[in-house]
């Protein structure tokens, strides 16, 4: 499929820095769109009414991953550089950018400004101006960076004094796992109020994990091959615990929808081996899952995600769950109507 099929025209200013609640308003004050595939429907809303869309049986997936500074001062050759690290992957190693004004070569050691034991070993150049790298020990990084990081965003420029004084507006607000290096954004939209008031009305809700990397990365998720299905993303790890897979494997044997919030959890579930009788077992690991039209769905009967940037793997994934025809008309729309917001701190939609 071609890729150019994806495209429209966006405007940066729709693409907010900050989150609703630095802007003065509440989480779920937010517009949404909401597509119904079965009948080529769309309707334009406001969040909240996603309690309406929402059937007694449901389950309710959301990702309690959160977002960590990812940036630290490491030396290098007597000066201080920025290692902002951009995910992880499956074998130990991390993909990082450095901002080194001198040549880099593999092998090189840089230790960190804040804690000396922690060292970055570089392992080999990859594309991008990227780099893959080793951090010894591997498990003082989370902390390092929790402690010590600062944010660096090529995508959307956070503001350093809200990231932090006020984190918790980056979070959702059930977020409880650290480890993403990107926002897990679709959550964003959900207020504890709203939440209890959807459990209220007989939706289950299960919690699940997979911490956000590379595949953020805007060269990544950009798709700049000709056609989606030679574009190529990253893994990330995910984590579906005991209960979670139990609630998973009831809702599909007795046939209620299972609603993913965010592209990450419908990365996630899809990715899920299953066993006998369709069930579902607790697992950890990575996944590549790319999505794109054609792609047969096993799990997730209806998606809530962010309005993405064209080109995206993000939006072809959206595509092949809603619909080429129905998501493209959507975003015409959106257009069309103005005043919606894309990206990780702007408006969603709703496909069922």
């Amino acid at each position: 499929m071609r890729t150019e099929e994806f495209e429209f025209d966006h405007n940066a200013k729709d693409m907010p820095t900050d989150p609703v609640e630095l802007r003065g308003r509440s989480r779920e004050n937010g517009k949404m769109v909401v597509l119904d595939r079965s009948g080529g429907t769309i309707e334009h809303t406001e969040f909240p009414a996603i309690l309406d869309h929402l059937q007694v049986g449901d389950l309710l997936v959301l990702n309690d991953s959160y977002m960590l500074s990812n940036t630290l001062a490491f030396r290098h050759d007597g000066k201080a550089v920025d290692v902002i690290v951009y995910g992880h992957e499956p074998d130990g190693a991390n993909i990082v950018k450095i901002d080194a004004r001198k040549k880099l070569e593999p092998g090189l050691t840089l230790t960190s400004v804040d804690d000396p034991e922690l060292k970055c070993i570089l392992v080999g150049p990859q594309p991008d101006r990227l780099w893959k790298v080793t951090f010894e020990p591997a498990e003082r990084l989370v902390p390092a960076l929790d402690r010590h990081g600062r944010r660096s965003d090529e995508t959307v420029p956070l503001d350093p004094a809200n990231w932090q004084s006020a984190r918790g507006a980056y979070r959702s607000v059930y977020a409880r796992t650290p480890g993403s290096l990107e926002i897990p954004s679709a959550g964003l939209h959900f207020s504890r109020e709203l939440l209890e008031r959807i459990s209220d009305k007989g939706v289950e809700i299960a919690y699940i994990t997979l911490h956000v990397g590379a595949t953020e990365i805007l060269a990544v998720r950009h798709i700049s091959a000709d056609e989606v299905e030679d574009h190529k993303v990253r893994s990330e790890y995910f984590e579906v615990g005991k209960k979670a897979a139990a609630q998973i494997g009831r809702a599909m044997a007795e046939g209620r929808r299972i609603v993913a919030v965010g592209t990450t959890v419908m990365r996630t579930l899809e990715s899920l081996r299953t066993g006998d009788g369709a069930g579902v077992e607790p697992q950890r690991g990575w996944t590549d899952l790319y999505i794109y039209p054609g792609f047969q769905f096993r799990i997730v009967n209806a998606l809530v995600t962010n309005l993405h940037r064209p080109r995206s793997s993000h939006i072809v994934l959206t595509a092949a769950f809603g619909g080429k025809d129905l998501v493209m008309r959507s975003y015409a729309e959106v257009l069309e109507k103005g005043g919606y917001e894309f990206d990780m701190f702007g408006d969603c939609m709703l496909i069922l």
